[in-house]
């Protein structure tokens, strides 16, 4: 995140970019609330035989859902085209920073890793900023996830327990799996993507000597074999991703089974009313929303922070 800030702060756009994450934060945190409160009314409506009122909970929920559509419409419209125009701005940047270097510390790097500077980190650098679980997402997902345990655990805090619980074992699962090895597997595959493009380059630019001095055959080993590397790294990434969204399905469904389990027996003893526990069930929906999707931002972000770092390493040449 320090590389990332530093290259925000060097294009001069760190304000705009806080001010725009400040306003479209709030939204998953109030429709959390506004979702919850809906069902728990109208479960309430019907256990006490006021029926006749769903018509006016539905019209007031309905106001405030079409509300917040044109809030997060009318945010996204600006953070989209603020986006874009950094995206463009960071291109240009780049660009003119390789061609201001000399000739002697264009030639200490492969061609194919000043292509891979220039094109995928850029994308890199450009996906943490707007692209989807990165870092807009992470601040929604931080106070999303803060708003509805506290909403939770003013209907019952052994519920936010047992959910908190399973969260834990889900997040040690996601961390073993992914958190702790993809970063590094992900440096990988960009060392690999930059020799493959290295590798295929001369079958193209150099094609009339590779055909004199008969080399074509060893030429196209040696681009299967970074292909085949590229593969195998990528795949681990792969793997590693599955086992943990795995684990993450199974301690969810756990979870549901337990809060299911313990919210009958409050019902049972008269300690909670349905409405009550269909309320805590959304309520913990958002928290394990919030959680996951926080988690698999930081993963993204460890993996794009490689060529953050990269784009960063570029400009101060």
């Amino acid at each position: 995140m320090s590389d990332f800030s530093k290259l925000i702060k060097g294009m001069g756009v760190w304000r705009k970019y806080l001010f725009l994450l400040f306003f479209r934060a709030p939204f998953d945190a109030v429709r959390t609330w506004m979702t919850a409160k809906l069902l728990q009314s109208v479960f309430r409506c019907l256990e006490t035989d006021q029926a006749g009122s769903l018509m006016e909970i539905c019209v007031v929920y309905g106001l405030i859902c079409a509300i917040l559509f044109l809030y997060n419409g009318v945010v996204w419209s600006q953070y989209a085209a603020f986006a874009a125009g950094t995206e463009v701005r960071l291109q240009k940047k780049m660009f003119n920073k390789i061609l201001s270097l000399s000739l002697s510390r264009v030639d200490n790097r492969l061609s194919g890793e000043w292509l891979t500077r220039l094109n995928s980190d850029i994308q890199a650098a450009f996906t943490m900023m707007n692209g989807p679980l990165n870092i807009p997402h992470l601040t929604v997902a931080v106070i999303n996830t803060m708003l509805s345990s506290m909403l939770m655990l003013k209907s019952s805090l052994l519920l936010l327990g047992i959910t908190w619980m399973f969260i834990f074992l889900q997040l040690f699962i996601n961390y073993k799996t992914v958190f702790a090895s993809v970063p590094k597997l992900k440096e990988e595959s960009q060392n690999a993507m930059a020799e493959n493009t290295s590798a295929i380059k001369p079958l193209i630019t150099e094609a009339d000597t590779i055909l004199i001095y008969d080399a074509g055959e060893l030429m196209v080993q040696t681009c299967d074999r970074n292909s085949r590397k590229l593969m195998k790294i990528n795949m681990k990434i792969h793997v590693r991703s599955a086992l943990s969204d795995m684990g993450m399905r199974l301690f969810g469904i756990g979870g549901y089974l337990v809060i299911l389990l313990v919210g009958y027996g409050f019902i049972s003893d008269g300690m909670m009313a349905f409405s009550d526990v269909v309320y805590c069930f959304q309520v913990r929906g958002s928290i394990m929303a919030g959680v996951f999707m926080l988690a698999t931002c930081l993963n993204n972000l460890r993996a794009n922070s490689v060529c953050i770092k990269r784009v960063c390493d570029t400009l101060e040449e």
